[in-house]
């Protein structure tokens, strides 16, 4: 059965170009070096440049939240499934993936709560 609705051109014509950065493999922790003993780190995995819909939260949304969200975070309207604890970039500022509305199922796109984490790189 496909979707009973269809917003991808909704979304197509209201998306930006983001970074999605999964999160590290828990398989590759990283290992010492067998010749040099010298740490080596996981591997990171290669970032997927793609377009997804960003939007603020509601200002009712986040008096609702009881101080869970702020200003600065965001949802992230998108046709693919995103893991948990990925980090998103849009418009220079970074995002971590904190929760899924799964709405894949009957529309098509999952909705995912975005908090922002750039302040604490600067």
């Amino acid at each position: 059965m496909g979707n009973m609705f269809d917003f991808s051109d909704l979304i197509e014509e209201y998306s930006l170009p983001i970074q999605i950065i999964l999160p590290e493999n828990p398989d590759d922790k990283g290992h010492y070096d067998e010749n040099t003993g010298e740490w080596v780190p996981p591997t990171p995995a290669e970032p997927i440049n793609t377009n997804a819909v960003v939007i603020p939260f509601s200002s009712n949304e986040i008096y609702q939240s009881g101080g869970r969200l702020s200003s600065a975070d965001r949802q992230l309207v998108i046709s693919m499934d995103i893991p948990i604890k990925s980090i998103v970039v849009s418009e220079g500022h970074k995002y971590s993936v904190e929760q899924e509305l799964p709405y894949s199922a009957y529309a098509g796109f999952n909705v995912y709560e975005l908090k922002w984490v750039s302040a604490f790189e600067q």
